[in-house]
């Protein structure tokens, strides 16, 4: 029996070995996750077991036998748990790779024979089932409503949607400006109420002419060490506030709500509610209290949700609550055609972009890939092209590996990239060169790998 233990013990501990090497090397980190979750479990198993033995609870046979059985065990589930999930990469990898297995990728118009969830989704996105209702959309802007549009990035939720209605209803007067906020995690309270500006040589000697009125007994080199270089101003959402004040039917844009930092997204919901019919900004800089009329001021904002979203936070129930209308905001299939037909793509080479836009989009929300092809770089490619650029060339120079997971060295999934290479050789193929070429319209032009024109 105990020579059994021994060699369970040292077949588990290279199966340690075994795991975590092979874990470290061939998984990405959310799947490395597990393996550490398995080592804390066997480092507080064998913590466990030595304060027992110290305090003479068991034996020193009873803990070397738990010991290895517990090595053993563990080794056996990570390489259990590994090759479980090198198959089900292999087969996401099929998938991804299959004509067959994705309708959805399919070069042709015709719907698939065999209903499938992913086939569905992608006929939904396709037909606007997730594009919000432009009317219904002009209704709740006009109104004044505050707005939250959330969706993948690069779906134009900021100046495609939020800034287009807005702008709408400024040029007919409805709206007397628009002021957009930057959020990010360094953006504090007290930088939304004030924030720092230099002070230039002209300024600092106007402002020192002022004090030394104020305060004549203070001599001018005085007045200048205490003033220093730096001064503070009203920060964008006090000027907000003090403009509204003033009489201005303004709209704020929070643009990436969610990256703000907890003391500003705070303030923004104690701005965002509603006091006795009015908006009350409190500044505990100045001890001011701004009230303005509910409707002076339309608060706007966007946001990415979802896991893939670093540096951002979660948007607790209160401040959504503020929100009148939450909706979440798709890729605009059909902006994205009219854009790429303004750079003068033929139709047939703005068909075969769109194609692979759905294909990789579809993959993301698959799990197949780690980002999606946005607006932006949907745009930029097409830009390539229509100047002459190859388009399975320009792309991998421009987004393939924005859309991959990367390991620990930073290297792509070599995957996911043949799976990109893969749909964009099977969309420009031969055959469609040859169809732009019975169309009249010039071929693409192939360049080395070497920049065009040296």
């Amino acid at each position: 029996m105990d020579k059994w233990f021994a060699v369970v013990g040292v077949f588990g501990y290279i199966g340690l070995l075994i795991g975590y090497i092979l874990a470290v090397t061939y998984l990405s980190p959310e799947k490395r996750r597990m393996f550490h979750g398995l080592f804390a479990s066997m480092s507080i198993f064998i913590l466990a077991g030595v304060i027992l033995q110290s305090v003479g609870m068991i034996s020193d046979v009873h803990f070397v036998k738990s010991v290895l059985s517990a090595m053993g065990v563990t080794a056996i589930l990570m390489l259990g748990l590994y090759l479980y999930l090198r198959r089900k990469k292999r087969e996401s990898k099929k998938l991804f790779q299959s004509g067959a297995a994705r309708p959805s990728l399919s070069m042709t118009p015709e719907r698939s024979p065999l209903p499938s969830v992913e086939t569905e989704v992608s006929e939904e996105a396709e037909d606007g089932i997730f594009l919000p209702d432009q009317s219904s959309l002009e209704t709740i802007f006009r109104k004044g409503f505050s707005v939250l549009l959330y969706g993948p990035t690069g779906s134009g939720k900021t100046f495609g949607v939020i800034f287009e209605h807005l702008g709408k209803l400024e040029k007919i007067g409805e709206r007397d400006g628009v002021v957009m906020i930057p959020c990010s995690d360094g953006m504090e309270d007290y930088d939304l109420l004030s924030k720092p500006m230099p002070v230039g040589p002209r300024e600092k000697v106007r402002i020192l002419l002022e004090l030394e009125k104020e305060f004549p007994d203070l001599d001018q080199s005085s007045l200048s060490r205490i003033m220093g270089d730096w001064t503070r101003v009203e920060g964008p959402l006090k000027e907000v506030f003090r403009r509204a004040q003033k009489g201005e039917r303004l709209a704020v844009v929070f643009d990436e709500l969610n990256r703000a930092s907890r003391s500003a997204r705070n303030l923004i919901l104690k701005a965002m509610d509603p006091v006795m019919g009015h908006y009350e900004l409190h500044d505990f800089t100045s001890g001011e209290i701004i009230r303005v009329p509910l409707e002076r001021i339309q608060f706007c904002a966007t946001c990415n949700l979802g896991a893939s979203y670093s540096q951002t936070h979660d948007l607790d129930e209160s401040l959504l609550d503020r929100f009148q209308s939450v909706l979440f905001v798709d890729y605009n299939t059909r902006l994205e055609e009219k854009i790429l037909e303004e750079e003068g793509l033929p139709p047939r080479r703005v068909g075969q972009i769109m194609t692979v836009a759905r294909s990789l989009r579809n993959a993301y929300r698959m799990g197949h890939l780690h980002a999606p092809l946005s607006t932006r770089h949907l745009k930029n490619w097409g830009r390539a092209i229509a100047g002459g650029g190859e388009p399975e060339a320009t792309a991998r120079m421009l987004w393939v590996d924005r859309l991959t997971a990367h390991d620990r060295h930073g290297y792509p999934d070599e995957e996911q990239v043949a799976g990109i290479l893969e749909i964009l050789s099977s969309t420009f193929s031969a055959p469609s060169v040859e169809g732009d070429r019975a169309e009249g319209n010039p071929p693409d032009v192939s360049y080395p790998n070497s920049a065009k024109g040296g």
